[in-house]
């Protein structure tokens, strides 16, 4: 991600904790805080975010690929907020 820093910490070759610390200037049209907080506001587009994550990691998808499989659905559900807020849509997905 584009105007970050990122923490991770590893306990016993698993991540325990992910900080993703982002400018102040970039906060209020972050794809991250849209997203989040459109899952607080839309119970049952954060029930098929849920469900979504559960099948990907039941069927022991690696962490590059958990991630893949779940931009279809974040960058959908990330344009309806944007849309709502007058902002334009931005790939969710900012790895090259």
């Amino acid at each position: 991600m584009t105007e970050r820093l990122l923490y991770v910490r590893a306990d016993n070759g698993s991540r325990s904790h992910v900080l993703h610390v982002v400018t102040l200037e970039s906060w209020p049209t972050r794809n991250q805080r849209i997203f989040r907080d459109h899952l607080r506001a839309h119970p049952e587009d954060a029930l098929r975010y849920a469900q979504l994550k559960r099948a990907i990691g039941a069927a022991g998808t690696g962490p590059g690929e958990y991630t893949r499989a779940k931009t279809a659905l974040v960058q959908e559900l990330t344009d309806r907020a944007r849309a709502r807020l007058g902002l334009p849509s931005v790939p969710v997905w900012e790895k090259g």
